[in-house]
């Protein structure tokens, strides 16, 4: 992992300041964004997400994250992925074994850097480790957080866990309380987390109100949510493997599943928004449109080819399908074949290295 150092970023601050917003579907707030940036103008600033280290990453997790978390090292920070080992432990992940869950963390990383994702400053911290070695620190800000916040409002931001409020554990309540918590453990300016998780890092910002804490309220950049590939599905579920690409899928798989997805040309008004997931309106919600979006063009200067017509961005992509110019075959051969130009150097890479797949 690289310190907070390094050289200052490229471009003038509105071009850094649009290239974080880039990253995210919501910024909360774009002024203490620009104001962050000036400050850290020579130092740099520290942006964090977390991840449970729980069986396969899908292709949001991989190569979407991967691209903006380039995106965010570009226009000057550093970015740090809190390991939620014992947060799996939790959540019942991995059959509870942190051992198993460290192999799967470890793996996780592998598959970034083979998918491109820089790694000049980029640190990963295993929370077992961090918590067990800092935990004069991490507790009494646990209970400060858990002093200021009532049961209903942290019951609410259960749903980060992917559960409903009904028959939680005690547990899965910390659980908000120690995400909420990890944000200033990890000194992070910005929560660069999903839309899903927007919740408990609001949590956090109001608990800086509550407390009086000028310094350190973190801004939040929440990136989209990769609608799954079935109608209906507001995001990817990894217990439903076909509603979703997975960074190990065959050719023959990214195939399949995109052949078979849900492509509507009109919006289905049967299909409604899951306000939980999705900020940004879309009457459409289709899942191939969305992939063109945010995975294939989320690489610089990507462009996408379909129906014998190369196209330079996403909008057009879109006009072309709604308006009849591309057909629906076309959009998603075009799509697999895409997915799969992304897919192959991580394919190859666990091929070639044996190390890395064992």
């Amino acid at each position: 992992g690289g310190g907070t150092g390094g050289p200052p970023a490229a471009g003038s601050l509105d071009e850094r300041v649009a290239l974080l917003l880039s990253v995210g579907e919501e910024c909360q707030t774009e002024r203490e964004l620009r104001q962050l940036l000036l400050k850290h103008e020579q130092t740099g600033f520290r942006l964090y997400d977390g991840f449970e280290p729980s069986g396969r990453m899908h292709i949001a997790q991989g190569v979407f994250k991967a691209m903006n978390v380039n995106r965010c090292l570009a226009a000057g920070g550093t970015f740090v992925f809190w390991v939620a080992d014992w947060f799996a432990l939790m959540n019942d992940k991995m059959g509870g074994d942190l051992a198993k869950i460290r192999d799967v963390g470890n793996y996780l990383v592998e598959v970034w850097r083979a998918a491109g994702m820089r790694m000049d400053r980029v640190e990963f911290r295993w929370a077992s480790d961090e918590i067990c070695r800092r935990g004069d620190e991490y507790w009494p800000q646990m209970l400060d957080v858990a002093r200021r916040s009532t049961v209903a409002r942290v019951r609410k931001c259960c749903t980060i866990m992917g559960r409903g409020e009904a028959g939680l554990s005690a547990a899965q309540m910390l659980y908000p309380l120690m995400q909420c918590t990890d944000v200033f453990f990890l000194r992070a300016d910005v929560c660069q987390l999903g839309v899903d998780q927007r919740k408990v890092n609001m949590l956090a910002r109001d608990y800086c109100d509550a407390a009086g804490r000028k310094k350190g309220k973190p801004i939040i950049l929440s990136h989209h949510m990769l609608y799954g590939l079935k109608a209906g599905q507001a995001k990817m579920s990894k217990s439903d493997p076909d509603s979703a690409i997975f960074m190990e899928d065959s050719t023959a798989d990214v195939r399949r599943k995109i052949r078979g997805a849900y492509c509507p040309r009109t919006a289905d008004a049967a299909v409604a928004r899951d306000a939980e997931m999705q900020l940004a309106a879309d009457d459409l919600k289709n899942p191939c449109l969305d992939y063109v979006r945010h995975v294939v063009f989320a690489a610089p200067g990507a462009t996408f080819a379909a129906g014998g017509a190369t196209f330079a961005s996403a909008d057009a992509v879109r006009d072309a399908f709604v308006g009849g110019a591309l057909s629906e075959a076309d959009l998603k051969d075009g799509l697999a074949d895409a997915v799969d130009a992304l897919l192959a150097p991580v394919r190859a890479h666990f091929e070639r290295d044996a190390r890395a797949a064992a």
